[in-house]
């Protein structure tokens, strides 16, 4: 499929050293190449990754379900991203919604920095578990797509304890996971069948219960194709 769209410009995927694949089975693609790709057949990086990984129109089904929850109801918001990778949500996050500020913790260097020469945007040192450049209490939104699926568990509470401190009173909070409801039935038989070893489950009422106990409010839960199954998203608002 991803060959007879890339056709129309002449291109053809093939299999390079620029994709590399962890222990894990995660994959990672390279900036130069990547963007040098997309360049070529005319494409947004985020049209393009989206071909790439099957996941046509998936970034912007997500902005569209954060902004019936009312993540977006300020103007101009303060804006932290974590693990914000190729970019593509930060591409249509920061042409719809014209943040005031936007920074980024991405721990691929080569990402990082085009990032930072492509966008207006802050690249943090990212070190995987913290915010440790964000002030407390700055940001009107902090959010995350496909980190939180395959980080360790003690790393991911990290950035939670991180992410409580540095939003502000009714500031948004969102973000994906794999819990029990993504990992059962035929969508187990499909991870377990697979090459790749990553998820890392985490709770839905630990998560709920968490939360709740910093003082936020779950606004909502949605589902978005990830992996082998789906991730859920989290939607909470700091009271």
């Amino acid at each position: 499929m991803i060959n007879s769209v890339l056709g129309l410009f002449n291109l053809k995927l093939i299999r390079t050293s620029t994709a590399e694949s962890t222990n894990n089975g995660l994959i990672y693609i390279s900036a130069q190449e990547t963007v040098k790709v997309a360049q070529k057949a005319g494409l947004s990086i985020c049209d393009y990754v989206e071909i790439l990984w099957n996941q046509v129109g998936e970034t912007q089904k997500v902005i569209d379900s954060m902004e019936k929850l009312g993540v977006f109801e300020k103007d101009n918001p303060a804006i932290c991203e974590i693990g914000a990778g190729t970019g593509r949500y930060m591409e249509k996050i920061i042409n719809k919604y014209n943040p005031s500020y936007y920074e980024s913790y991405e721990t691929a260097h080569d990402w990082a920095n085009w990032l930072q020469k492509q966008y207006p945007i802050v690249s943090q040192p990212a070190d995987g578990s913290s915010l440790k450049s964000t002030r407390d209490n700055s940001m009107e939104l902090i959010h995350s797509h496909g980190v939180f699926v395959y980080l360790k568990f003690l790393d991911t509470i990290r950035y939670f304890i991180d992410m409580v401190k540095k939003i502000k009173p009714n500031g948004f909070m969102v973000f994906d996971c794999y819990t029990e409801d993504c990992l059962s039935g035929e969508t187990l038989d499909k991870w377990l069948n697979s090459n790749h070893n990553y998820p890392s489950i985490l709770p839905n009422e630990y998560i709920i219960k968490f939360f709740e106990k910093n003082g936020f409010k779950l606004l909502g839960n949605f589902f978005n194709p990830h992996g082998q199954g789906k991730s859920k998203y989290f939607v909470f608002k700091k009271k």
